[in-house]
């Protein structure tokens, strides 16, 4: 639904700290995946990974185009190095590297190097929702319990979503950009649905498709709950996409929850209008730098940009700009 908008700075940071947690844990593993591959005479696939250096490369794989291409290389490797072998050899195979593969995930996601790569993202909002939020956090600390020393670790964070699910991509099961930070209930709502139904964080947005939230019987700006209905509106071209997001997210009936909140805003903007925003501006202009932002504190409104830092930021939005086009 919205974008995840990493900065240059925040890539180099989190590809910095993805090799150094490659180098230090996982390649190790990897070697003796590549190892169980040369043994069953897997040559092919087994040179994808057999330096440390396109291990790398796999995991700091940046563009939904560099992913897809990345499998359709190794699944033709794999499919000539089964040439000629037997039916559960290949099988087996297949089944060691998902497991091997699926526990180094497992591993790498309980590490330090999940929660800071998480922290620098500050992906703080559910991408595929935008209704829950993701915040990491992760303490230690340390208290004295009569004569012991009792240590907690206190962790949070967001569930990540194997945007090309590790189940049939698993070599992709460590490409960190193939992990999209999401709260749980997109998690288990995306499943393994193919990946190709849904638009990829890291690169696009319901926005960049025109799509949007509008409150389907609004006459004036005041409705009562009761009356509030909103659907995700886009050009024909995109209604197959909106279905795949209502059948997989439940997007819509979601939304269906917020009536409350939706009649709170229209009720907002009824009453701030700009005369109103203009007044109050004018006894607090030391607080504010102008009185647009004295109407985004008020209204909630956030950019696109920064869409991942409020839930409900692009209902938000969409709702204001469907009211004040009228």
């Amino acid at each position: 639904m919205i974008k995840i908008n990493l900065t240059a700075e925040q890539r180099t940071e989190i590809e910095k700290m993805i090799t150094k947690d490659i180098k230090k844990n996982s390649y190790p593993e990897i070697e003796k995946i590549c190892n169980y591959l040369n043994d069953a005479n897997f040559i092919k696939t087994a040179e994808f990974i057999d330096t440390e250096e396109k291990v790398i490369k796999i995991c700091l794989l940046s563009s939904k185009t560099d992913l897809i291409d990345f499998q359709k290389k190794i699944n033709k490797a794999y499919e000539e190095d089964s040439k000629w072998k037997c039916s559960c050899l290949i099988d087996r195979t297949r089944e060691y590297i998902k497991d091997e593969l699926e526990n180094l995930y497992l591993k790498f996601s309980n590490r330090n190097a999940a929660y800071n790569i998480l922290r620098i993202m500050k992906v703080n909002v559910c991408p595929y929702c935008n209704r829950q939020y993701t915040f990491t956090i992760r303490t230690k600390t340390s208290k004295k319990i009569g004569e012991k020393i009792v240590k907690t670790d206190l962790k949070s964070r967001p569930e990540f979503d194997h945007f090309f699910p590790k189940s049939d991509y698993p070599f992709l099961a460590l490409s960190i950009y193939n992990l999209v930070p999401s709260c749980s209930l997109c998690n288990k709502g995306k499943s393994n649905t193919p990946s190709e139904n849904f638009l990829y964080p890291y690169e696009e947005s319901f926005g960049d498709k025109g799509i949007h939230f509008e409150i389907q019987n609004v006459i004036g700006n005041l409705l009562k709950q009761e009356e509030i209905i909103v659907k995700l509106q886009s050009a024909k071209k995109n209604q197959d996409l909106i279905k795949q997001y209502n059948d997989s997210f439940k997007i819509e009936s979601l939304y269906e929850q917020h009536v409350d909140y939706i009649s709170e805003l229209l009720y907002k903007n009824y009453i701030f209008n700009d005369e109103a925003i203009e007044s109050i501006y004018r006894s607090y202009e030391k607080l504010f730098k102008s009185p647009s932002e004295l109407k985004q504190l008020i209204l909630g409104n956030y950019k696109s940009d920064n869409f991942n830092q409020r839930p409900l930021s692009k209902l938000t939005n969409d709702i204001l700009h469907q009211l004040n086009c009228k």
